[in-house]
């Protein structure tokens, strides 16, 4: 068996991403529409500047960084597309949307909101889980606290119960009568040991 794990090659990730062919024909699909809709591929490019920043500089495969400032950018420049058609898609018209300062604050403020979102999204998902694990924690150390209560500390410390008559019981020796009370900083004790 060892050998043959030896001779096998290891498993290689799979990268998220289009292949370099698949890159090429979706250039080679895409051209004649930037030709056609020259003043709109115009405009598109030049206020989707940040999204092509975000690709290049983001180094992770799956490109969340890219994909985040791309949506955001692409939802500032929508408002500029559907105008630019709505003018008659000319280069005059693509010109001045161009000149228009508004139309770049609002495409280049959303990208900026993407990279904003991109740069705190962990952290509020850290302190959410952060959130809900320590409730768990505290969920669960009540359900300790009642399984001690009814069926003592032999559950916690993990000692063998004792059946007399059909009534358990706790091995003798531990010194404990009556009914038990468990404290919040003898559960930590007995998790931190």
């Amino acid at each position: 068996m060892a050998t043959a794990a030896k001779g096998q090659k290891p498993k290689q990730t799979r990268r998220v991403g289009l292949k370099p062919w698949a890159k090429v024909m979706v250039c080679i699909l895409l051209f004649p529409f930037a030709a056609v809709l020259l003043p709109t591929t115009l405009v598109f490019v030049a206020l989707m500047a940040p999204t092509w920043v975000a690709y290049v500089t983001d180094r992770s495969p799956e490109k969340h960084l890219a994909v985040t400032v791309g949506l955001m950018n692409f939802s500032g420049t929508l408002p500029a597309i559907i105008d630019l058609w709505s003018r008659g898609q000319s280069h005059d018209a693509a010109m001045i949307m161009l000149a228009d300062v508004f139309i770049w604050g609002v495409a280049y403020g959303a990208a900026m909101g993407g990279w904003v979102l991109f740069a705190i999204m962990p952290s509020i998902v850290g302190s959410y889980f952060k959130m809900s694990t320590e409730s768990r924690i505290k969920s669960l150390a009540e359900q300790q606290k009642a399984l001690i209560v009814e069926w003592g500390h032999a559950v916690a410390s993990g000692k063998e119960m004792i059946s007399v008559d059909g009534e358990v019981m706790e091995p003798a020796g531990d010194g404990e009568e009556g009914p038990v009370e468990v404290a919040e900083a003898e559960i930590v004790s007995r998790e931190a040991g």
